[in-house]
């Protein structure tokens, strides 16, 4: 243990000296104490004979830190985990003033079990199995027992690697980095769930790694989405308020057309993130159907420095408008929209900052969003799809892995019918 702990402690009793040299000293420092936190639980670990890794505090290979607890594994099996609960107290009136009274709602909203194995240094298996709402699945209940992702990494070399199986698209933050504790408020962005679909996972084959001047990158041909409402793979289709009800799950996928999806991102300096990713395919899979060519694009920022955290987000999506027009209209009466955009903005700081392990983040996000920025010639927006979100609230962590969250959303629309709520979510992580 001296052996490997020496070199962090020197750095750290050099660090007062190198303060003087450096304005991003502190930050160093913090980040050297993070490093040595971690070894000394990793050794401590293995002290006890235990071979199971500790899931730290960031992820690695574009998942979160649990997700990848297998990659930190000697050899042999790793198992980890998440979970999520939720309670939503709605308004009784609507944002025009009417009355319109919803059941207030306490929900088992995700448990997350992940299984992989790490045979050697070169191939690893992961996956991740999701119980949600209760996880019993039937035509009365929103239950439901899925495969997230399942799929074998072939570690070539630091900046190539081949990923092949059931993989989480790596679109937008939350797709892929979506363990709750990693992100503030007690749901997902709404941007993250209506415009980028979440979670959005397909079968497919890839490559990712990481290049020269702190690139990181990830590239994977999939299958393709398929728009049709009740298509017979259990899902709604394309809808007028978002694209997510056209994603496969690789559940028996349609893959007559593929798509291409990828993400490339910068870390300038520590704690700084800047990136761009997107999606492209036919989202019509059918033989001698209309082509429906979906193309979704996002640009991303984070900043994280001391206490601070900053996100921002914007991401827009075109689907061809005669694939569009080809499609049938669904039960609500509305296309889904030729374009449609969605960005938000989010900060919060952690006014515990320095007194330990433990955080209290007061946070605030504003979200705006329209799934029918344009139509076909001749449809009618929803306007009640045209969104404005504003989220004011606070994320405790008594300890990295968990965290108690509560929030407030005022959520207005163009149809006037947009209803506040108050949330209350309790999310972990090992």
């Amino acid at each position: 243990m001296k052996s490997l702990l020496t070199p962090l402690m020197c750095a750290l009793l050099a660090a007062p000296a190198f303060a003087q040299q450096k304005p991003d000293a502190e930050q160093r420092i913090a980040d050297l104490e993070r490093r040595l936190d971690a070894m000394s639980r990793e050794l401590e670990t293995q002290k006890t004979g235990s071979v199971m890794p500790v899931a730290g505090e960031e992820g690695r290979f574009g998942l979160g830190a649990a997700a990848s607890k297998v990659y930190a594994a000697p050899t042999g099996l790793s198992i980890g985990g998440y979970g999520e609960f939720l309670y939503q107290n709605f308004d009784s009136k609507l944002q025009d003033g009417s009355k319109a009274p919803r059941e207030t709602s306490l929900d088992a909203l995700r448990l997350v079990l992940y299984t992989g194995y790490k045979f050697n240094d070169r191939i690893v298996f992961n996956s991740e199995l999701e119980f949600e709402h209760g996880g019993y699945s039937d035509e009365s209940t929103g239950g439901e027992v899925k495969v997230e992702f399942a799929y074998l990494d072939f570690l070539i070399d630091k900046a190539f690697n081949v990923r092949a199986g059931m993989m989480l698209l790596p679109v937008g933050f939350m797709n892929e980095m979506h363990e709750p504790p990693a992100f503030l408020g007690s749901q997902r962005p709404l941007v993250e769930r209506r415009i980028i679909p979440s979670t959005w996972h397909e079968n497919g084959v890839g490559l990712h790694g990481e290049l020269a001047g702190n690139l990181s990158y990830r590239l994977y041909l999939v299958n393709g989405m398929d728009a049709n409402p009740d298509a017979g793979n259990g899902h709604e289709g394309f809808t007028g308020a978002s694209i997510k009800g056209g994603r496969q799950f690789g559940k028996e996928a349609k893959a007559n057309s593929l798509a291409w999806t990828g993400r490339l991102d910068w870390a300038p300096i520590p704690g700084t993130t800047l990136g761009f990713s997107f999606y492209r395919g036919n989202s019509n899979p059918e033989d001698g159907a209309e082509p429906l060519i979906t193309s979704l694009w996002d640009v991303h920022a984070e900043y994280r420095a001391g206490g601070l955290q900053l996100r921002g987000l914007f991401s827009r999506t075109t689907n061809s408008e005669a694939g569009v027009a080809a499609l049938p209209i669904t039960g609500e009466g509305f296309q889904t929209g030729t374009r449609q955009f969605g960005g938000y903005l989010e900060a919060g700081y952690d006014v515990l900052r320095g007194s330990g392990r433990q955080a209290l983040i007061p946070f605030v996000r504003y979200e705006r969003l329209n799934s029918q920025q344009r139509v076909v010639p001749g449809a009618t927006p929803d306007l009640a799809n045209d969104v404005t979100v504003k989220t004011v609230g606070v994320s405790y962590k008594p300890i990295p892995n968990v965290a108690v969250k509560a929030d407030w959303n005022k959520v207005e629309n163009r149809a006037e019918t947009g209803r506040d709520q108050f949330n209350v979510g309790l999310g972990f992580y090992f």
